[in-house]
């Protein structure tokens, strides 16, 4: 019986949800006019109420999410000696991701929660294991500082969005998921009307391993400016420097090793474990990205030119056969499925070689995900309201090792944010 009345008070709280707005109950009227309008207390005893805000910060909060219901086909080369090609998949996924940032003064507090399996470059979580549970992470939590007396500048810190300028041809670097750890730096700067100067740094935790001479870290900087004359014309280019300090020191300790890269044994770890760099990875990365319009459709033209200007080889350190170390990818999108019944319809190629950047942060859809592999990417997307996407995906990939099959992937996506 002592629960009776919180359970009253519930109920009552839903009945007045349930019922919506009506002439005794309106948003015009404030709790102490509706409990006077019901008898429960007079006018006298209202007076006497000191009003409270429950949470001052309720205001500045932003609550966001989006659901991905995938169904995604794998077909593998068959082996030419066999014709076996038993590795093909037909799995069903999902991706749930969900987030929230608070806005204090100048000070901006993010964190976003969502599914998968813990590795660095994707939230999708396989229908597998007899309907068992599947696990939330942590994907961001990050605090960013934009100083009121300085707009120009923003600082950030923690498990962060990707702090560089990217497009969807940038994939060979950075897969869309990638939330780095560490520290970030941008500026912009207004240059006239029409064009804006930025330049982004970031100090990227990959690994620690203890020691100066072992802790892994990328560092980051990138200078870029954006030209937008008008509303129907904006072009960006941009040039990123990376650098890896102490990549072949030790594994990275990664949830997931993606094709590419050469790597070898591990030092000091017995039994050997052949998952360990053995190149040095100095990155150049090119973007360049144009907006559009062709008539009422937006067109979206892009492309990244991507070395690693590292000497690059199969044993590293000058010793076996010399390994690719470029990257390209170039493509458009026209259209833009975003409001209600809008579409869009993209085309993209890609070339990304063995050591050409860190496979591990690469696009996890490309093939296996990784790098050595070329081939071609295509989709239709299409909303019928601004809050629903389906969306068909395909990727047609050869390899670029001879041990490795040819790739087909059909992806079948229904998406919703919110």
């Amino acid at each position: 019986m002592r629960h009776r009345t919180p359970l009253v008070l519930v109920c009552a709280i839903f009945g007045f949800i349930a019922a919506g707005p009506t002439r005794a109950f309106t948003a015009e009227k404030t709790l102490k006019e509706l409990l006077v309008e019901k008898g429960a207390i007079t006018k006298e005893e209202a007076a006497t109420i000191q009003e409270t805000v429950l949470a001052k910060w309720i205001d500045r909060l932003t609550v966001y999410g989006d659901l991905r219901v995938r169904n995604e086909s794998i077909w593998y080369s068959a082996d030419p000696g066999t014709g076996d090609n038993g590795d093909n998949r037909h799995r069903p996924r999902f991706r749930l991701r969900l987030g929230t940032q608070l806005k204090i003064k100048d000070l901006l507090v993010a964190v976003q929660l969502a599914s998968g399996t813990g590795d660095a470059t994707g939230n999708n979580q396989s229908f597998d294991n007899f309907n068992s549970q599947k696990a939330i992470w942590i994907q961001q939590a990050y605090l960013s500082w934009n100083p009121s007396g300085a707009r120009w500048v923003t600082l950030a810190a923690g498990k962060m969005e990707n702090p560089f300028f990217t497009v969807e041809t940038s994939d060979i670097v950075w897969d869309a998921d990638v939330a780095p750890e560490g520290v970030a730096e941008t500026l912009r700067f207004r240059a006239g009307d029409t064009v804006m100067l930025f330049f982004n740094a970031a100090q990227i935790v990959l690994d620690e391993d203890g020691g100066d001479d072992h802790d892994q870290w990328l560092i980051g900087q990138q200078l870029g400016a954006t030209v937008e004359p008008n509303d129907r014309l904006k072009a960006t280019v941009a040039a990123a420097f990376y650098e890896v300090l102490n990549a072949t020191t030790g594994t990275f300790g990664q949830t997931l090793v993606q094709d590419g890269n050469s790597r070898g044994a591990c030092p000091g770890v017995v039994p050997p474990v052949a998952t360990c760099l053995v190149n040095r990875y100095h990155i150049i990365d090119l973007t360049a990205a144009l907006n559009t319009r062709v008539g009422p459709l937006p067109l979206a033209i892009m492309g990244d030119y991507v070395r690693n200007l590292a000497d690059t080889t199969t044993g590293g350190n000058g010793v076996g056969a010399a390994t690719g170390n470029v990257g390209y990818q170039v493509g458009m999108i026209l259209g833009k499925a975003s409001d209600p019944n809008t579409w869009e319809l993209a085309y993209l190629y890609k070339v990304a070689e063995t050591d050409a950047a860190l496979a591990d942060m690469a696009d996890s859809d490309f093939g296996d995900g990784g790098l050595s592999r070329r081939g071609h990417i295509a989709w239709i997307a299409y909303n019928p309201t601004k809050y629903f996407q389906a969306k068909t995906k395909l990727l047609v990939t050869e390899s670029d090792g001879a041990l490795k099959d040819d790739i087909t992937k059909l992806q079948v996506d229904a998406s919703v944010k919110f």
